[in-house]
Order: C-alpha cells, then sequence, then structure tokens
C-alpha cells in the first residue's frame, strides 16, 4: 500500500477458465495501483478448470489476491456476499468474470468519490464481442453529481434502473461504509440479484455520482447466465425479486423515511418493468402461460397500475397486452443498451403556422414502418414546434417502439439569415449544430422533413464513411444542367459532385476534426451572400472532396419518378415541401398519402389533402375551358408575359404559337397594359421579379378572362402549379 484507499474487487467465477485472465489482467492494470487492490476471486462450484486458475492467481499475488471456493452453490448472489463479509477494503466493487474495465476505471470512480463522500459513483458501459473490446479514451470531466434529497433525482436514478447496465452491481464504486450501515446484501439462489441490490442502493443513497465516460465492458457472452437457456425460473424468479424489493420496502419504512411515498409511482413502474415487461419482452413466445401467470401476479400485487403516470405516458389501458412493442420504455428510462446500438435520425423543424410538423412525422413514419433496427430521433427544433405536434411526433417513436430527443435552438443564433430564408425554413439550418450539441455522437443520419423514405434506413447507417465527413447523393437538377447552383458557378465544387443536403449520413467525428461546422458555414454565407441554397451550397464547398456520393436510391426526387410515372421502388422519395399530390395516379404519391393517414394527423389531414387534388383538377378544368373559349374567337390576340421559362413556352405550344413569330414581352410597365376584349395576356406567375400579376390587376386587368397564369392551366409536368 501507498497510502492509497484499499479497493476490494469482488468476482464470482462460474466456468469462466476462457475469460478469467482477460478479465485478471484488466483488474491487474489499473492505474490506481495493483497494490492498492484486495482482489476476491470466489469460484461458484464450477465443473471447468475455473479453480485452478484462481488458485494460481493467489499463489502468484499472495498480498493482493484472495481465491476461495463456495460450499454450497449460490449464483452470483452468494458468491458476492461471501466477499463482502470478508473484504477489508474502504470501497467496494464488483466485476463479472468475462467483462473487462477500462486501466483507469477504479482511479476515476475513486476520484469521484472522494470528491464530496459520494455513496455511490457509477461509470458508463459499453458492449463488446470481439477478444478484447476497443478502449475509448476518458475523459474525467464529463460527470453527473446528484445530490438524492432533490427527489427529481431520485425518481431519475429509479426511473433508469430499468435499462440493463444501470440495474446491474458492476461499473460502480461502493462506499463499504454505506453497504455496512445499511445492511447491503443479495439476494442468493436467484437469477437478478443484481436487481435488488441496486434498487436498495438508488432508495437508500444520499449521494449518487455518474461518470459518463465507458469504463466497464459487458462481454455479451452467449453462455452466461443471464443469456443462456430459457426457464420458467428465469420468470418467476423475477417475481421472487420484486417480491423481495416489497418486503424490504416495507421493512425499511422508518429507514427510507418519506422516500416510498415521494417515488411510489416510479417505485411501481421499475416494479413492472422487471417483474413483467422485461420477461414478456425476452420469451413471450416461449412461456405465454408462465408469463399470463406473472402478469396476474403483477396485477394482484399493484392494482392501482393503470393509475400510473408513467404506464398512460407510454401505453393505453391494454398496457399489458403489448409490452413486447415496448422498447421506448427502456430507451425512455436511460437503457443505454437501447442507445448504443440504435440508429441515430435527425429532423429540423421551424413550424411557423402549425402545418409543418405533419411532414416530419410522414418522414419518422415511413422509416420505422420499413425500419426494424431501433431508432432514436432527435428532432432540432425553435419555439415554433408547439406541444400538440411535439406529443405527435413522439407518439409516432413511442408506438413503433423507438426513441425521440427534442433539441430546442434559438434561430437567432443564425442572425439575420433567419429572416432572409423566404424560400427555405430556417430549420435545415439547425444541422450545422450537430456535432455541437451531440459531442458523444459520432454518426448521425439528417434528413428533410419532406421525403418518404420507402426503404430499410439501416442500409444507408451501415455504409462506411471512416474516412468522409458526409455521404450524400448527387443533385438530380444539377448533374442533368436543368440549373446551376451558386457554389458551382463560384468554382467552389464542380457539377457531378455537387449533391443534394435533404438526405445525409454524417461522420460527426471527421466534422469535428474539420473544424467547427456552424463557423464555417456562417462565415461562407457572410462571404457569399449570393448564393440562394444557403446550407446546402455552404456543405458543398467545405466538404468539396471529403463527401463519399452514394446512389441517387437514397434521394431520389419524386418529379422524375411522376414523369416517367414510375412504381414504387426501394428509394427514398424527395417531395417538394408539402406537395402531395393524388390527381397523379401515381403509386408513390397513393403510398405516400396512406402513410400520412397512419401518422396522428391522419384524420384531420384526410380530407383536406383529398380536396386538395381535387380542387387542383378543377381549376385547371375550368381554367383550360376559359383559355378555349377564348382561342376558337376570332380577332384574339394573345401576349405572352414572363421570363423564357418552359411554362411560357408550353403554353404558347398549347395554343398553337410559334415563339418567333408571337408578341411576347419579359417585362411590362402598367402603363403599356392593353385593357380591352380582344387582348389576352398569357403570363407566368413568376413575371417581373414575381410582380408581374399585381401589375395585371392594377392595369384593370381580370384573371381568367384578360389574363391567364400559365401555372393554373398547365400540367404540374408542364410547369403548371402541383396544388
Amino acid at each position: 500500500m501507498n497510502g492509497k484507499d484499499k479497493i476490494s474487487v469482488i468476482i464470482p467465477c462460474y466456468n469462466v477458465q476462457k475469460y478469467i485472465m482477460r478479465c485478471f489482467d484488466s483488474i491487474y492494470s489499473q492505474t490506481y495501483g495493483f497494490e492498492n487492490l484486495e482482489v476476491i476471486l470466489i469460484d461458484d462450484l464450477s465443473t471447468d478448470n475455473t479453480w485452478s486458475i484462481l488458485e494460481s492467481l493467489q499463489r502468484q499475488y499472495p498480498e493482493n489476491v484472495i481465491s476461495l471456493k463456495i460450499q454450497k452453490k449460490g449464483k452470483c448472489g452468494g458468491a458476492r456476499n461471501l466477499g463482502m463479509d470478508i473484504c477489508t477494503g474502504k470501497y467496494i466493487t464488483f466485476v463479472d468474470a468475462d467483462d473487462y474495465v477500462h486501466p483507469d476505471m477504479l482511479r476515476v470512480l475513486h476520484d469521484r468519490m472522494t470528491e464530496d463522500d459520494y455513496d455511490v459513483a457509477q461509470c458508463g458501459v459499453s458492449c463488446f464481442k470481439a477478444d478484447k473490446p476497443n478502449v475509448l479514451e476518458v475523459n474525467d470531466f464529463e460527470i453527473q453529481r446528484l445530490d438524492l434529497d432533490n427527489v427529481d433525482n431520485r425518481k431519475n436514478l429509479i426511473i433508469g434502473l430499468t435499462g440493463f447496465t444501470n440495474v446491474t452491481a458492476w461499473a460502480k464504486l461502493y462506499s463499504t461504509k454505506f453497504i455496512i450501515e445499511h445492511n447491503l446484501r443479495f439476494i442468493e439462489d436467484v437469477y437478478y440479484e443484481d436487481t435488488y441490490f441496486s434498487m436498495l442502493c438508488v432508495l437508500l443513497a444520499k449521494k449518487y455520482c455518474k461518470v459518463q465516460s465507458t469504463l466497464y465492458y459487458y462481454f455479451e457472452n452467449t453462455e452466461g447466465i443471464i443469456r443462456s437457456e430459457i426457464s420458467n425460473a428465469k420468470i418467476r424468479d423475477a417475481k421472487i425479486i420484486m417480491d423481495h424489493i416489497r418486503q424490504a420496502i416495507q421493512s425499511r419504512k422508518a429507514e427510507l423515511r418519506n422516500v416510498i411515498e415521494q417515488c411510489h409511482c416510479e417505485i411501481q413502474s421499475f416494479l413492472l418493468w422487471h417483474q413483467y415487461l422485461e420477461s414478456y419482452n425476452r420469451i413471450e413466445n416461449f412461456l405465454k402461460k408462465e408469463l399470463d401467470i406473472c402478469k396476474e401476479e403483477f396485477l394482484k400485487s399493484e392494482p392501482d397500475i393503470f393509475n400510473n403516470p408513467y404506464v398512460r405516458a407510454f401505453s393505453d389501458d391494454a398496457v399489458l397486452k403489448r409490452m413486447s412493442k415496448l422498447r421506448v420504455t427502456a430507451k425512455k428510462m436511460d437503457n443505454v443498451w437501447f442507445l448504443d446500438n440504435a440508429i441515430h435520425i435527425c429532423l429540423g423543424i421551424h413550424d411557423k403556422d402549425g402545418n409543418y410538423s405533419v411532414w416530419a412525422g410522414t418522414t419518422m413514419q415511413s422509416i420505422v414502418e420499413n425500419t426494424k433496427a431501433p431508432i432514436v430521433f432527435h428532432i432540432l427544433h425553435d419555439d415554433t414546434l408547439n406541444e400538440m405536434n411535439k406529443n405527435k411526433l413522439s407518439l409516432i417513436a413511442d408506438n413503433s417502439g423507438n426513441g425521440i430527443e427534442f433539441h430546442h435552438f434559438n434561430p437567432d443564433i443564425f442572425g439575420s439569415l433567419a429572416d432572409s430564408m423566404n424560400r427555405f425554413t430556417i430549420g435545415t439550418m439547425f444541422r450545422i449544430m450537430l456535432p455541437d450539441i451531440m459531442p458523444d455522437l459520432k454518426k448521425i443520419i439528417y434528413l428533410d422533413s419532406d421525403l418518404f423514405v420507402n426503404t430499410d434506413i439501416e442500409e444507408l447507417w451501415n455504409l462506411n464513411i471512416d474516412n468522409y465527413c458526409l455521404a450524400a447523393a448527387q443533385d438530380c437538377s444539377t448533374i442533368r444542367n436543368w440549373g446551376t447552383p451558386y457554389a458551382v458557378a463560384a468554382g467552389q465544387t464542380s457539377r457531378d459532385r455537387y449533391f443534394n443536403a435533404g438526405v445525409l449520413c454524417m461522420n460527426l467525428d471527421n466534422i469535428r476534426k474539420n473544424g467547427s461546422l456552424f463557423q464555417q458555414v456562417m462565415d461562407y454565407l457572410s462571404d457569399n451572400p449570393r448564393t440562394w441554397l444557403p446550407d446546402q451550397d455552404a456543405l458543398n464547398a467545405i466538404f468539396s472532396g471529403k463527401t463519399l456520393l452514394i446512389d441517387e436510391k437514397w434521394n431520389y426526387f419524386i418529379d422524375e419518378a411522376r414523369k416517367n410515372n414510375e412504381k414504387a421502388e426501394k428509394k427514398i422519395y424527395h417531395y417538394a415541401a408539402t406537395l402531395l399530390m393524388l390527381h397523379t395516379n401515381n403509386e408513390i404519391d397513393r403510398a405516400y398519402y396512406f402513410t400520412i393517414l397512419r401518422t396522428p394527423w391522419g384524420e384531420q389531414m384526410e380530407d383536406g389533402l383529398l380536396c386538395n387534388s381535387m380542387g387542383r383538377i378543377v381549376d385547371r378544368t375550368g381554367m383550360l375551358e376559359k383559355l378555349l373559349k377564348k382561342a376558337t374567337q376570332n380577332n384574339i390576340r394573345f401576349v405572352f408575359y414572363g421570363g423564357e421559362n418552359s411554362s411560357i413556352r408550353k403554353a404558347m405550344r398549347l395554343l398553337n404559337r410559334n415563339f418567333d413569330s408571337c408578341e411576347w414581352h419579359e417585362h411590362l410597365e402598367e402603363n403599356e397594359i392593353i385593357c380591352d376584349d380582344n387582348t389576352v395576356y398569357i403570363v407566368s406567375a413568376d413575371a417581373d421579379d414575381s410582380n408581374g400579376l399585381e401589375i395585371l390587376a392594377n392595369a384593370g386587368l381580370e384573371n381568367g378572362k384578360n389574363y391567364f397564369i400559365t401555372q393554373r392551366f398547365l400540367h404540374y409536368t408542364e410547369g403548371g402549379f402541383a396544388l
């Protein structure tokens, strides 16, 4: 010893001859100093060579290793209790024999414990399947200090115990004084002994510390105790453990004071999760009869469960009939396992009139209907997202068993840019903050809110972009020479590498290494005020040469599919804002429509969408009828007004006029307008910088009589209005 506090490391061992040396080596390599450790290795009547290895380790390190063989099999609970009976350390930690600990785990947790005399310090957990885990760098300063006199802190800890890596005894350092004072023990000869111990720790502790850094590595051992064969005992043991917790709460009323009353709903939710939900999720197809017994017993023990606000929050009155779908419960309750294995997807929402959220919700709905992997949706929003729409977005995630997190922004951070984005929503700009607001995420998929995801997005998530900052599809209008974005015209990137930013797979680690994305984009927009595709041009310029170009199926514009009347394929279809058209008779539009109806907005949207499409048909038919009557009259003079665009040319062709010989004006003044029964103006809606319609009206002309708007009578494929 060198003056440091002794830490007792208790390791139960059962048939772990393949793994124990890996585990022991990680303990031996602790930067806290092996000489300051008391390693207690307890053999739980192994049938392989485990005991011989443990004896050998004690002979090799007699000052620091104690090897014991338990006399009566008591599973991990019995072994851990024996370890606590003989340990002499000021602090105790538990390690499973097939797991691995970070070299700094005990040093970091000890430093945190001694800062403010904490009862328990907990670290982050990661899972591994290989021979050794990928050990991450430690950040000592990511710490959550919880004073449990604050009832909200204790409530959050209790709810967090529904997460697999929170309810375990390992990945924590305990004050031995705290354990002795409260006579904390493990239940023996049952599975899930950690659950009882961890719950009592959270109920009884006064100070609790969480270190966010990953310091404990859990081995996904298919031969392990919890993940091995399915048995009735495992279901029954969950009930036994919950009953022990109920009994402990009753017998410790004086010790727990008002904690029981303050945290009643949280405790009840914990009991529901561990007694029934987790068992249901794990083995529902194998032991239905046993599960039904569990359900009946739980309802007898907790008859008021349906009044619990946590239950109402994630389910309906048939809560116990649909628990197999409730992965979201684990997510809501801090399930680290879920988060570590989820696809992270981000959408930005600026919803000034309350009608934009439905399109983001439809994008989410299409994703969850086509993707089986767990998903966490990240919604970037400002004050325009109202509570009702927020709840509906949450409902889509909840009902599909996925997670959702909301990240609030103040658009003022973008300065005057927020007021100048007339054509695009400022919500698209929120994505440039992703590397900063999600420092722990390595990767995320950003999606515009006007997408119909008709494919499994896991394929996009699994793309290898280790050597890139972004993955994106080429912008179809740019590569087809239909337009020239500013970034291409300015020589900041090439036409064949210009991508559309509506679907992005983002390597956040590499983006951070490239510098502050927010600052780079803001600097670009300041230096290039003429861009009309603000952050898309900026991203193309910043990441030119650092973007993996991917198949167009990942960002396929719906206009392309409509023009060719394509059938629905495994693609992401990109809609222009909210322009769903049911009058196209295209099966992609129909599929998109029915997806909208399956969202929480479906009922209120159904009539509106049908009316919009029918209204467009009626309007176009009416305009064509009036225009054709004019065309059949004698002495009618048609004047074409607007830029030389495709809609003007299509109108000329419809009226059998030749562009070179007909009267056409790109610009007109009000005093140049002729107002008589023989002159009819054919005008594009964007004539004279979109002032043309006002000029004609001010001159006394009547829409549908003296002038006709090309977009109202042309088909959408010819440049007509979609709706």
